[in-house]
């Protein structure tokens, strides 16, 4: 795993809702690609998406300088591509009161290289919601995705829409702006 060269901070985007971000080169340099995931805090906090493997040490530092692990209630997987499931191994196990929010068809795909922990699983279609105690959460898939298994969230507490991969577009090297 090669990782990242551009750090950015964890950004508030709304109450109690953060980003955390991975930069990564992409299609080769100068163009990179923001990888995120996100923190909801609040009565139950949630992980949304897990990152990259790539950034794993950083990551795991970033999202727990926001929650406490024994916080974390939920851990949400938006699809199951690496740059979201990346560092569920970890999140898992710091994470020993979470329930992993997925679908059947994301443990179908990755039973080769992750063993969901069935008895932490709940099953969250697209068009269902969550409750995470002070909020509701919609699944929603969003209108362009890359697999199968997508589902964005939409807190409308905040306005807060996870549109997953949607807006997952190279930009140019954050260090030549």
């Amino acid at each position: 795993h090669i990782a990242p060269t551009t750090y950015v901070p964890p950004t508030r985007i709304a109450n109690d809702t953060f980003v955390i971000h991975q930069i990564q080169p992409a299609l080769g340099q100068p163009l990179f690609v923001y990888l995120n995931s996100m923190v909801i805090l609040g009565k139950e906090p949630m992980i949304v998406d897990t990152g990259t493997p790539a950034n794993c040490e950083q990551w795991l530092k970033d999202v727990f300088s926001i929650v406490e692990p024994n916080d974390v209630r939920w851990i949400f997987l938006s699809h199951d591509d690496v740059d979201h499931t990346g560092n569920l191994d970890q999140a898992m196990a710091a994470c020993p009161n979470a329930q992993l929010v997925c679908n059947w068809a994301m443990i179908e795909r990755h039973t080769n290289c992750f063993d969901f922990p069935l008895d932490r699983c709940r099953w969250v279609m697209d068009g269902e919601t969550l409750d995470i105690g002070d909020r509701t959460l919609h699944a929603l898939r969003p209108p362009v995705f890359d697999s199968p298994t997508t589902r964005g969230l939409f807190d409308p507490t905040t306005g807060v829409y996870w549109a997953v991969d949607t807006f997952a577009t190279p930009l140019p090297d954050p260090h030549l702006a």
